[in-house]
């Protein structure tokens, strides 16, 4: 087989970034050739020493110095720039997003994925592709999969996403759990938020804390997650718990924040980067689903995912149309069962 270059073009959001790592070993194996990747400085650190990964190309500056040096692109960003970098660095094939009349395209090839999102412009627009989406019953990496026209590979970890942890990083998140008191029982992490753009996505103070309560009869410590924009949030949720109830770790960088993740026996995730994370790392997984596709996530036999009685339809909306929120419609006890199942 001759050897073809392969650049990747994905750079947020982060959990999108962790998930599409999945594809990494498929596509290696199918073109043979080294891999650049072009993601964000912010996004960089969730890419750094992957094996997988030749050259990690991040922020405008290093981007734009690539050549136009690759047989395949595969453009999976959906803004302007990144398409036009996309196109402008291939010489052979491009599979995804391109720019057209001051717009974005997608290629053919790429239409089982894009046919399902917010680019869709053929017959039916958004209506259409939520149909599709509900619809659909193939994971991320087997939609792309599909897309590219590869086989899937057997096993149940040959899809999982990966994350180069160092012994460094695994060093500052135990230093940082020994700071807040967590010692030689592995926790259940909670992380109940999901960023700043799909607030429909997380799960509600309210019943984060009732959650928090159920889980109490499990005995373990409970790491409560998030990122900076979740920080005021979770400390109104430690704050509407009696004291100890729960650990809330400092505001960390990314690396750090997935060690913490890799402590626990179990974590409790919405659709948000912890969710990849958790995956990446092999962690039992119970993830919360609400307006988001359950095919597309997998927690590769090793969790549960769970969805409100009659699941969710709002795809694309930044917030629940539900008078009660669809996350907020999932018994704690499921949530519980699902939890101590992992801790057998």
């Amino acid at each position: 087989m001759k050897s073809q270059s392969l650049l990747i073009v994905k750079c947020g959001a982060l959990g999108d970034v962790v998930r599409t790592t999945s594809l990494l070993e498929p596509l290696r194996k199918a073109f043979a050739g080294p891999v650049t990747w072009v993601t964000s400085a912010r996004a960089r650190p969730l890419l750094e020493g992957h094996p997988g990964i030749e050259l990690v190309a991040a922020g405008s500056a290093q981007a734009r110095g690539l050549g136009r040096d690759f047989d395949v692109v595969l453009s999976l960003e959906e803004d302007l720039e990144s398409a036009a970098l996309a196109e402008r660095c291939c010489r052979k094939t491009l599979i995804g997003v391109y720019p057209q009349d001051g717009g974005l395209a997608y290629t053919d090839s790429s239409a089982a994925y894009y046919d399902m999102s917010l680019l869709r412009r053929k017959a039916g627009g958004l209506e259409a592709a939520n149909r599709l989406k509900g619809a659909n019953r193939l994971s991320y990496a087997r939609l792309w999969l599909k897309a590219l026209g590869l086989p899937a590979p057997r096993g149940r970890d040959a899809l999982r996403p990966s994350l180069a942890l160092t012994d460094s990083d695994r060093r500052e998140a135990r230093a940082l759990a020994r700071r807040h008191g967590l010692k030689s029982r592995r926790a259940i992490g909670i992380n109940p938020g999901a960023g700043a753009r799909w607030p429909s996505k997380q799960l509600s103070e309210q019943a984060c804390v009732a959650l928090i309560r159920a889980l109490g009869p499990l005995d373990r410590p409970i790491l409560l997650l998030g990122g900076k924009e979740e920080a005021e949030r979770n400390r109104r949720i430690a704050r509407a718990l009696p004291a100890g109830t729960v650990i809330r770790p400092d505001t960390v960088d990314l690396r750090a924040f997935a060690g913490l993740l890799e402590l626990c026996a179990a974590v409790v995730v919405t659709d948000s980067l912890a969710l990849h994370l958790a995956t990446a790392l092999g962690l039992w997984t119970v993830a919360l689903i609400g307006p988001t596709s359950a095919a597309e996530l997998d927690v590769y036999g090793r969790g549960r995912k769970l969805q409100a009685p009659g699941g969710c339809g709002c795809f694309y909306a930044p917030r629940c149309r539900q008078a009660v929120h669809c996350l907020d419609r999932i018994p704690a006890a499921r949530v519980v069962a699902a939890v101590r199942k992992g801790l057998s």
